[in-house]
């Protein structure tokens, strides 16, 4: 089976591997269809790493995925056919964190296309079938969203968002769209701001009011959702969140660290809170997608195979679309 294998930093090969033959019980083995590129795979490509996360031996890449099962081992309720979602951080089930539903903390989760693990973007993949999610109403394409829009699903749900607030999300990209649609289900106003403009653009036609900074000069919002991962960010979210509000920390940039001022944050009474991941989201996520299925085509809008997938990375298109999702047909 083909794979799309990271070597080094600027180095992607489609490689040919042996496929997977037994399936063990309790899992599925899934003909990949759908896998869409996030900026983690851009930055693995780039750069080889992600703060402490390095890339020390060959690794497949991708962790936005869907496809058909096409093999099921023993005690699997999921059949042969059936499109799915699949969640890609397996946790050990066993930690504190996992026992008490935050599994996306657990320290031996095992995330696809996270040093060292394998992801998604290769033909073939066996996976346990209790974090594979049926979307037989869904093409690949929809369903491979499930996995960004967890973030956003779960970001809102750790920023408690509710029917009347006023959120603001810093950071225009995947990730703040997703936020975007997870706090509009919720009955929140959503604002976006970007320094790019064809973000902004995008985000528009998304559905969401989104502006240049300045537009909101002055204003305060009740949670700000901080998506860039960059210092800016950062500063931004502090001086646009309201006195007794929250500032949600999603973005993981280049630097490891990021300076907040901590007085402010102590005489306003402002809370912070770190959103890694997600735990719990993919039924809520693949019910965005239904719900949103139009306004979500824009993170369609561009597709390759995965042959096409090492000069798209060399040449950075990745850089004039807000999704690109790569076909394993």
């Amino acid at each position: 089976m083909l794979a799309a294998v990271l070597k080094a930093p600027h180095c992607l090969e489609i490689e040919d591997r042996d496929e997977v033959e037994d399936i063990p019980a309790g899992f599925v083995r899934v003909a990949m269809k759908s896998v869409g590129i996030c900026g983690s795979d851009v930055h693995y490509y780039q750069e080889g790493r992600i703060a402490d996360f390095v890339v020390r031996q060959p690794m497949v890449l991708g962790h936005e995925s869907a496809g058909i099962i096409d093999g099921v081992g023993n005690g699997v309720a999921l059949q042969v056919g059936q499109v799915v979602a699949l969640e890609p951080g397996i946790p050990c089930g066993r930690c504190q964190y996992c026992r008490t539903g935050v599994y996306n903390l657990c320290p031996e989760v095992k995330f696809f296309a996270t040093p060292p693990i394998d992801g998604a973007l290769q033909q073939y993949v066996l996976h346990p079938a209790s974090f594979t999610f049926p979307a037989d109403d869904l093409s690949p394409d929809e369903a491979c969203l499930a996995e960004p829009l967890s973030v956003g699903v779960y970001a809102v749900r750790e920023a408690e968002i509710a029917l009347g607030h006023e959120i603001l999300v810093i950071g225009a990209g995947p990730v703040g769209l997703a936020t975007a649609f997870a706090a509009e289900s919720q009955g929140a106003r959503v604002n976006m701001i970007d320094i790019n403009p064809e973000r902004l653009e995008m985000a528009r036609q998304a559905g969401f009011e989104a502006m240049f900074s300045s537009y909101y000069e002055g204003k305060q919002f009740d949670v700000v959702f901080e998506c860039t991962g960059t210092q800016d960010g950062i500063h931004g979210a502090q001086s646009f969140v309201r006195t007794g509000g929250m500032i949600a920390l999603i973005g993981m940039g280049q630097s490891a660290t990021m300076q907040l001022e901590s007085l402010d944050i102590i005489v306003r009474g402002i809370k912070v809170v770190g959103v890694f991941r997600y735990a719990n989201t993919y039924p809520n996520a693949l019910a965005l997608i239904r719900r949103y299925r139009e306004r979500l085509r824009i993170f369609q809008s561009n597709r390759i195979s995965l042959l096409e997938l090492p000069r798209f990375l060399a040449t950075k298109q990745y850089e004039h679309h807000i999704k690109t999702i790569v076909s394993l047909n």
